[in-house]
């Protein structure tokens, strides 16, 4: 039995007229007739009622019928969930990030506009620190990172990182503090300053940011570590020790808290993305809504 026997024989059931369902069909009515037999022989089962005046569906075509539309519902369905699985419409997208990462626009405006296109995708998104990202997209536990680093990572064969975006460091710290009187700061001036710092040594951006300083010719004076953003923030704003943190995060805005850049030419840092060399679909498509600052010069 094959899907085109079924087709032909829910038109006939339909339109209850061999004629009128071979039009509908686009085929000549006695090839038509001529497959419902070769269908109804091979179930061994009378699905039609023929006379020279009538064509009627017996009981068990009434039962068939039912039964037949649904299998060709299933079999639409199939090749849909084919067509849109090879355009990469269909499956699951694993992203890691770093905290800071959702706060950069472009990668903000990506993710959102992946959603709405591709509604039956599966999104995972995960706040993942230090080398941790490139372990997971190695194992295909993740398809893409963006990795905070002063260098590009070392990678696999099978992964390449790609710089995405460099971002000036900036200072937080309350409004009446002295640093706020400047209007950008140099990373001299935070020698001997009470310093909060987000996770530990081991994180990405907090073992740049105190090579950062140390190159400088500052030692860092450790007030608090937090393993929070919300808590980093808290903190600097209550005047335990000032923070740095990237560009990008200068969105939270809070009359508790001023911003100011550090214009050293090496206060900078670059976030990578991080992707397999041979893409899924998926991410092949969140690649093309991605507007890279970096790529675009």
């Amino acid at each position: 039995m094959e899907l085109r026997h079924l087709r032909y024989f829910v038109q006939v059931a339909e339109d209850l007229h061999f004629a009128r369902a071979a039009a509908h069909l686009g085929i000549s009515q006695p090839p038509l007739s001529q497959q419902i037999r070769a269908l109804e022989d091979e179930l061994q089962v009378r699905l039609l009622e023929r006379t020279s005046r009538r064509v009627a569906l017996t009981p068990a075509g009434r039962l068939f019928l039912d039964a037949a539309r649904a299998t060709l519902r299933e079999a639409d369905n199939a090749i849909s969930v084919a067509r849109r699985a090879a355009r990469g419409e269909l499956g699951e997208l694993a992203i890691g990030f770093s905290a800071s990462a959702p706060f950069v626009p472009e990668i903000a405006h990506a993710i959102a506009d992946f959603r709405n296109h591709y509604p039956q995708i599966s999104l995972v998104l995960r706040e993942i620190a230090g080398s941790d990202h490139l372990e997971q997209i190695a194992d295909h536990l993740l398809d893409i990172g963006f990795r905070r680093g002063r260098a590009i990572p070392d990678l696999p064969d099978t992964l390449i990182a790609e710089p995405f975006l460099s971002e000036r460091l900036y200072v937080a710290c309350p409004p009446g503090h002295r640093l706020a009187q400047q209007t950008s700061v140099r990373i001299a001036d935070l020698a001997d300053e009470p310093m909060v710092f987000y996770a530990n040594e081991r994180s990405t951006f907090t073992s740049h940011l105190l090579d950062l300083l140390r190159e400088g010719g500052v030692e860092p004076h450790i007030a608090q570590i937090v393993t929070d953003v919300t808590s980093l923030f808290g903190l600097a704003a209550a005047g335990i020790g000032v923070m740095v943190m990237v560009e990008s995060l200068c969105t939270l805005q809070s009359p508790m808290l001023t911003y100011r850049p550090i214009t050293d030419d090496s206060a900078t840092i670059m976030l990578w993305l991080v992707r397999h060399r041979d893409p899924t679909l998926p991410c092949r498509n969140f690649l093309a809504l991605l507007d890279s600052p970096t790529r675009h010069g």
